[in-house]
């Protein structure tokens, strides 16, 4: 690297990644063996801020205390982030500018789930002997704001889990783009088959085994019905014992702690934004400003188009987040919009995917050294975004301080609903026996107004299962979908 770089450009200089086996050390343990893997310990001593993603499988108060506690570290600042799948690449931005203006040295960043050895602890009904902290043990920051997933009146309804909402995208996607429940169905198919391609190359990945479309499809091997129109082989695998870290600090200091240049992965831009909160009251079920606006202001930091990005990790928690980010950026569905296979093969481990990201898309830029890559990260229902673009070779200018752009256009809303409104998106919920349990649907009223209306009863439930209702008219009653006021058109009932 024979050009002149600013020695306080931010750097990654370690990642760390690790796929444990049952029975795995608690979330804690795993953080500590990925850290090792990612740096030397005279690194590690080095570390002024370790931060950690918020995590699902044990309520810690301060898990970063443990962490460097397991290795023996003393640490300025410890952080903790609130929930939200974006979090990685946002502690990712936040310390590559705390490090190019000298706030910080060097700053750690992990997460880690040890989701499946807690669940099958709890069936045996044996204790995990994990750690437990009093609560007087805080972080010294906790970091972003708390994340909603449902507003109060969209709660008082029972939504506001992702399992509902995504599918509910998908619906509205399906629609847009004019196609049988089937023929979308095939789109999701060989997409998440061509993500399962890329995770049978990953080695830290959760499944490493090439899936067909047909599997997606099948409900063969325990692939059942988790909400329409999604089976368990196209939803986020949560279900794992992972730990990702990444290691941040300036090009100069890099350099005197014995990195050669070539070791060495620049932050070159990135940027934030977010969506509404309310899902009921999003302006658009099929695209996202906040995307675009994030991406535009990676894109303009590093002073590339997207015509310059060799490599890509678009935020894959359900099949709806892929078509919406993919759209925002406009690339084409391919499983070239993955490095790791996705949540569902690499591995969801719930806040803490993009951490992976970032490491698998750390370690294959060295081995392309003239290529720039781009991870996204989406948190709570395609509501928050955060973006980050990465090389090998120094960037074009200086990083600029992140911001979080705004894009939350809210429309109308109402809790009450008596009469009819036009169905914009749908999904239908099942027990793990494949009975449908619940469905909802968004409507809008002939004076804009949103509705989010539940159905429990079995005779709705099939018509929103086996027909597309998007673009019908609902009969609401308060909050209760009770009818429609015409049936759909006659299509092939889905495949069940």
């Amino acid at each position: 690297m024979n050009v002149k770089v600013d020695p306080q450009s931010p750097v990654i200089v370690g990642v760390g990644q690790v796929n444990a086996s049952y029975p795995a050390g608690e979330p804690t343990t795993l953080m500590a063996e990925a850290l090792s893997l990612a740096a030397s310990q005279k690194v590690l001593d080095a570390i002024d801020e370790l931060d950690i993603v918020a995590i699902g499988s044990r309520a810690y108060s301060n898990p970063g205390h443990l962490v460097a506690a397991t290795l023996g570290l003393t640490v300025d600042r410890v952080g903790y982030t609130t929930h939200g799948g974006h979090s990685p690449q946002m502690l990712v931005n936040r310390a590559a500018w705390h490090v190019f203006t000298g706030k910080r040295d060097i700053v750690a960043i992990a997460g880690a789930e040890s989701w499946r050895t807690r669940r099958l602890l709890k069936r045996a009904e044996t204790a995990s002997g994990w750690t437990v902290q009093s609560a007087d043990q805080q972080p010294d920051e906790l970091i972003g704001r708390e994340l909603s997933m449902a507003t109060d009146v969209e709660a008082r309804v029972g939504f506001g889990d992702p399992l509902d909402a995504y599918p509910m995208l998908e619906s509205a996607i399906r629609a847009e783009a004019g196609r049988t429940i089937d023929e979308q169905n095939d789109v999701i198919a060989r997409l998440w088959s061509a993500f399962s391609d890329v995770a049978a190359e990953n080695p830290y990945a959760a499944i490493r085994r090439r899936v067909t479309a047909q599997d997606i499809l099948s409900p063969a091997d325990g692939n059942r019905l988790i909400s329409h129109p999604y089976r368990k082989l196209a939803v986020s695998n949560n279900d794992v014992d992972q730990a990702a870290a990444i290691i941040v600090t300036s090009y100069g200091r890099a350099l005197s702690l014995g990195y050669s240049a070539d070791d060495l992965v620049f932050v070159h831009g990135f940027g934030e934004a977010v969506d509404c909160d309310s899902f009921t009251a999003r302006a658009s079920y099929t695209s996202s400003r906040a995307i675009q606006a994030a991406a535009m202001d990676a894109l303009a930091m590093s002073r590339v188009s997207m015509d310059d990005i060799a490599l890509v990790d678009v935020y894959s928690c359900f099949p709806s987040a892929v078509q919406i980010g993919a759209r925002a950026l406009n690339l084409k569905l391919s499983g070239d919009l993955t490095v790791t296979g996705g949540l569902t093969f690499g591995g969801g481990p719930w806040n803490n995917y993009v951490t992976h990201a970032i490491a698998t898309m750390v370690t294959a830029l060295r081995d392309r050294p003239e290529d720039l890559g781009m991870c996204t990260a989406n948190g709570g229902l395609l509501t928050k975004h955060a973006i980050g673009i990465y090389g090998a070779r120094p960037p074009a200018s200086p990083i600029i301080e992140p911001r979080v752009r705004q894009c939350d256009t809210q429309l109308p809303v109402t809790d009450v609903l008596h009469g009819p409104a036009t169905i914009l998106a749908s999904t239908v919920r099942y027990a793990r026996d494949d009975v449908a349990q619940h469905g909802f649907v968004v409507a809008e009223t002939a004076e804009g107004v949103r509705i989010l209306a539940r159905t429990d009863e079995w005779n709705l439930l099939a018509e929103l299962e086996a027909n597309d209702v998007v673009g019908l008219t609902a009969i609401v009653r308060g909050t209760s979908l009770v009818d429609f006021a015409e049936r759909s058109p006659s299509l092939a009932p889905a495949t069940r």
